[in-house]
């Protein structure tokens, strides 16, 4: 019975295999098969790197799990454990980075020693491309370049490979393989990147320049897998109309629905709150006019006439035919109207009319950027009514030629 399958259709036709777990007799096995027939010499170059590689690695204390050679493909030992990934995992979350270095320097010295001196073939050039080290490199007789942690399983008391698919029988720097332990363990996680970053290269001695040739080598082996095969995920550049950044659509959205609306707070004694607040619609831009109502023991009243940098024009502020006089955390013009330059303007009626359960107020709001910002609060620190200096008449004949109608300030 199947239990699991994963094709890897998304490369060249020749490397395209289907891997299985079943179970029969109530035990577990994993089958890899040719997806394309194409494949089937990568199914006989996988069962040449389990015997290359187990005789390479058999006095490292470091297994290669167990493979057989059948009609349909091959069959594997399903091996249980834990992999050295999560091992790791673990020592990151409890932020023991010395443990950490440790159990990868044990892994490492497993396959670090190289027999030889590292040659580029051309066997190895079709691969990997062409490569210039700085300081000699050594390599291994048989090398499976994808040892990384999540390959590695600990069961029957060492340390087992379980996935030996990419094994090369041609000379492969040995730091190369180190580095891809590391890269993928560092790209297979953000939090891993935030806290572990370049250092961990830097710790186990792969130098800067090193690093530059492996990731060299690493992009040529992904376009050697694929072939011409095109990966959905590299055509995101080709269809996609970039990321939308959701935090921006809700300020937008939220800033024209603030717009929208009046906030009025009633201090009852206990300050101005969400408690008592109320809010009113309104229908920018234009003339707004409302009518509001105030509670029994009102002692104070906050009016918010918008949200964002302002300039308002308040005709009327009245308590039936009583005229209110508020402060303001604006500055006043010598024209009468209130220039805002904080995101959160506020009008406060300290002193109320006895019996006051109604108050009038109608006003203009004009957003302050721009050209309307630099010329109200670009005068050297003096808020004058600008209407009569040639900036402010340019920005007229600008709103009027775009079809906009100019504040009513």
């Amino acid at each position: 019975m199947i239990l699991y399958t994963k094709i890897s259709n998304e490369r060249s036709k020749k490397f395209r295999i289907r891997t299985e777990i079943w179970e029969e007799e109530g035990e577990l096995l994993v089958k890899k098969m040719p997806e394309d027939p194409a494949a089937a010499g990568h199914m006989r170059h996988i069962y040449e790197s389990s015997l290359k590689l187990g005789e390479d690695l058999k006095d490292t204390g470091l297994g290669v799990n167990r493979c057989a050679l059948e009609a349909e493909g091959l069959r594997f030992e399903y091996l249980q454990g834990e992999t050295l990934e999560v091992e790791l995992d673990r020592h990151l979350e409890k932020n023991d980075m010395e443990g950490l270095t440790q159990k990868i320097r044990e892994y490492f010295s497993l396959f670090s020693e190289g027999s030889e001196p590292f040659r580029a073939t051309e066997e190895f050039k079709e691969v990997f491309g062409e490569v210039s080290f700085e300081t000699p490199q050594s390599s291994r007789r048989v090398s499976d370049i994808d040892m990384i942690f999540s390959n590695v399983i600990w069961s029957k008391d060492r340390w087992e490979l379980v996935d030996y698919e990419w094994t090369f029988f041609f000379p492969v720097p040995v730091k190369y393989l180190q580095y891809r332990c590391l890269y993928y363990y560092i790209l297979g996680n953000t939090k891993r990147a935030r806290i572990l970053g370049d250092e961990l290269y830097r710790t186990f001695g792969i130098a800067e320049e090193e690093q530059e040739q492996f990731a060299s080598m690493e992009e040529h082996f992904q376009k050697y897998q694929v072939g011409d095969c095109r990966p959905y995920w590299t055509l995101y550049e080709e269809i996609s109309q970039g990321v939308i950044d959701a935090r921006e659509v809700i300020g937008r959205e939220s800033k024209k629905r603030d717009c929208r609306t009046v906030e009025v707070y009633f201090d009852d004694g206990r300050g101005f709150g969400a408690w008592n607040c109320r809010f009113y619609k309104k229908c920018p831009p234009g003339r707004v006019a409302l009518s509001i109502q105030v509670p029994e023991g009102t002692r104070q009243v906050r009016i918010d006439p918008c949200t964002g940098k302002s300039l308002v024009r308040l005709e009327t502020l009245a308590a039936g035919k009583t005229a209110l006089k508020p402060s303001a955390n604006g500055r006043k013009t010598a024209g009468g109207a209130y220039v805002f330059d904080t995101e959160d303007p506020q009008f406060v009626i300290r002193q109320l009319p006895p019996g006051t359960r109604k108050i009038q107020i109608v006003f203009r709001a004009e957003p302050l950027e721009g050209l309307v910002r630099d010329v109200v609060l670009g005068q050297q620190g003096r808020l004058e009514w600008m209407e009569q200096t040639r900036a402010w008449r340019l920005y007229r004949k600008v709103r009027k030629a775009l079809g906009k109608r100019e504040p009513d300030m």
